[in-house]
């Protein structure tokens, strides 16, 4: 587990591409390297002699008690082996170290499998942002996660 760092921005760019319709850019993960509230989180695979390579991210921000998540992606061929999981408990846990009192995110509604892992991970659905995806129209689940112990 490591901090994202610019020269990892290629490597993340391929998974980023490879997980969703609408994928951020370059920009995007620049941006977030500056946001001083905004933390980005990678998981990288070494493969034999050639330079280990981003296979998971997880960027998010953290604003007064509350993270706010806004990507989590794991390489295909890597996915189903809870890379998520692990990655999404220790962001988490960070961010409680922080005094985070809550997590929130959005996804799609179509996005089956996120919604099972932040379920899995004590997020439950509070309610909808209609067309939130500007370029498909969908809208997203915000999902939020009370951590002090409290059911949503």
């Amino acid at each position: 587990m490591s901090c994202l760092a610019e020269a990892d921005i290629d490597t993340v760019l391929g998974v980023e591409n490879d997980s969703f319709p609408a994928p951020w850019g370059r920009a995007s993960f620049k941006g977030e390297l500056a946001e001083k509230t905004s933390r980005s989180l990678v998981i990288k695979k070494r493969q034999h002699e050639k330079p280990a390579r981003v296979i998971a991210y997880l960027c998010f921000r953290l604003i007064e008690d509350e993270m706010h998540i806004m990507n989590l992606a794991v390489d295909p061929a890597c996915r189903r082996r809870g890379v998520a999981t692990f990655l999404l408990r220790y962001g988490i846990g960070l961010a409680k170290r922080y005094g985070v009192k809550r997590a929130f995110l959005e996804v799609r509604t179509s996005n089956d499998a996120a919604m099972k892992l932040y379920s899995k991970m004590g997020f439950c659905e509070a309610g909808r942002r209609r067309r939130y995806y500007t370029e498909t129209q969908e809208d997203a689940v915000v999902m939020i996660n009370d951590m002090t112990g409290r059911d949503c």
